[in-house]
């Protein structure tokens, strides 16, 4: 029986372009780190030049830097959020419904959010986009469809969900699209906010 199993940094120099360009707009980055992985690649291509950094991941979290054996919907609950002003998430599907959380418990200040989005990947793993659904209210059509027809639209309703959250300013932000036409895309955000 065939498996899909999730493999970490599909591009590696697309990925920590996007976040380097965030890390370079901090004077003092304290990355919270959300889905670090067992190899720590983000970690040891920039994240451990941060002054402050915390890592999870729910199976296996890297031993390279500090870090602890939970989920991101834990961590973004639990953690002291105000220790830090950079967040990535770079989970296997959806980045949205963490992004949200994180927004919703930060106090104020400026901080950065990098999003890995690979919805069409989550589909092949199973995983359901409910909040894109809700978001787009598109509840009763076909996810993969949707993503593969619309989605520089879906992306950017989504990015504006979280905009339009209250107290949340827009300062600026990047994306990086690999591999468009294929259903293993991955799309890369950084975007700085202020609340």
């Amino acid at each position: 029986m065939l498996s899909f199993r999730p493999v970490d940094n599909s591009d590696e120099a697309t990925k920590l372009a996007v976040r380097t360009w965030l890390f370079e707009r901090f004077a003092s980055p304290a990355v919270l780190d959300l889905y670090c992985g067992a190899y720590g690649k983000m970690y040891q291509g920039i994240w451990h030049r941060a002054d402050d950094y915390f890592g999870v991941d729910k199976n296996h979290p890297h031993d390279f830097g500090t870090t602890m054996k939970m989920s991101a919907e834990q961590a973004v609950q639990s953690i002291d959020l105000e220790r830090f002003n950079i967040f990535d998430i770079d989970c296997y599907s959806s980045p949205w419904a963490v992004a949200r959380r994180i927004i919703q418990r930060k106090r104020g200040g400026r901080f950065g959010l990098c999003l890995t989005s690979g919805e069409s990947r989550g589909l092949a793993n199973g995983s359901s986009n409910e909040i894109i659904r809700t978001t787009i209210g598109a509840s009763g059509l076909s996810d993969l469809r949707l993503l593969h027809r619309y989605m520089d639209v879906v992306y950017g309703l989504m990015i504006r969900s979280l905009l339009e959250m209250p107290g949340v300013s827009f300062v600026a932000g990047v994306k990086a699209m690999v591999d468009k036409s294929s259903i293993q895309n991955m799309t890369y955000f950084s975007l700085i906010l202020d609340k």
